[in-house]
């Protein structure tokens, strides 16, 4: 059996697709932001004490850790669910298995959840590192749950989709940084469009320049340079096989 028989091609995603699915990530972005603005206009007497202490106290209410924890897991689930069903609905061809997508993100979600605990704890005396430590976290949470989503549509092309969505992430990151320094964090009403931003610039880069990337990779691989290509077990098998079989007839 040849290696061009078993050799899966990589995913390239048309143009239309390109931007249908940017689009998508951005109306769920603003969605999700929208969700945090209602959220925090809900409990802005926390935050507002939080800022309030921090200037001229140093104290910061114990409960606003936990909210932006809480904040950060809860709006990426509701992301979760709300890609992956729409891609699964739209593009069955290649984001054919929802469970599977689910599953994975969740896990991961839940993991991170874990190991930030220490993270909001260490800058809970701090409310202007505290809510950049919620815009990493989200961005960090959304670029894991995304990589995690195109990995499981082909394991073959993981490094593909890992630099994808790493050229993403930080873009988003670069981004959130600039806003961050450029925000006057002693203004709530200001406060409140920084918190909502991660969301925005996650789910908008995301797709955008992961699937940029996976069309110019496309081109790479029509000219047989298909160098970040993961063989599976059974090609690895039969090369070594056809190798065995090159040795025996040359005996």
């Amino acid at each position: 059996m040849d290696e061009e028989i078993l050799e899966i091609p990589p995913f390239n995603p048309s143009g239309w697709q390109v931007v249908v699915k940017t689009l998508i990530g951005l109306i769920v972005g603003i969605f999700i932001a929208f969700l945090i603005f209602i959220t925090l206009m809900l409990v802005g007497w926390l935050v507002k004490s939080a800022l309030a202490n921090s200037m001229w106290e140093g104290v910061v209410n114990p409960l606003l850790p936990l909210m932006l924890i809480v904040i950060a897991f809860v709006s990426i689930v509701v992301w979760m669910i709300l890609i992956a069903w729409i891609f699964n609905l739209l593009y069955t061809d290649k984001y054919y298995d929802m469970s599977r997508m689910f599953s994975l993100s969740l896990l991961i979600n839940v993991i991170l959840f874990i190991l930030f605990i220490p993270l909001y704890a260490l800058f809970a005396s701090s409310p202007d590192e505290l809510f950049f430590v919620l815009g990493f976290h989200i961005i960090f949470a959304v670029f894991a749950s995304y990589t995690a989503m195109e990995m499981s549509t082909n394991p073959n092309y993981a490094a593909v989709h890992l630099i994808g969505t790493s050229i993403a992430m930080t873009v988003a990151l670069l981004m959130f940084w600039w806003a961050y320094k450029l925000i006057n964090m002693s203004d709530f009403s200001t406060v409140r469009v920084l918190l909502a931003l991660p969301p925005i610039l996650a789910y908008f880069c995301l797709p955008l320049f992961h699937d940029m990337w996976e069309k110019l990779y496309y081109k790479f691989y029509s000219m047989w340079n298909n160098f970040f290509y993961i063989p599976s077990l059974n090609e690895v098998m039969v090369d070594a096989s056809e190798e065995d079989e090159v040795n025996i007839d040359t005996l």
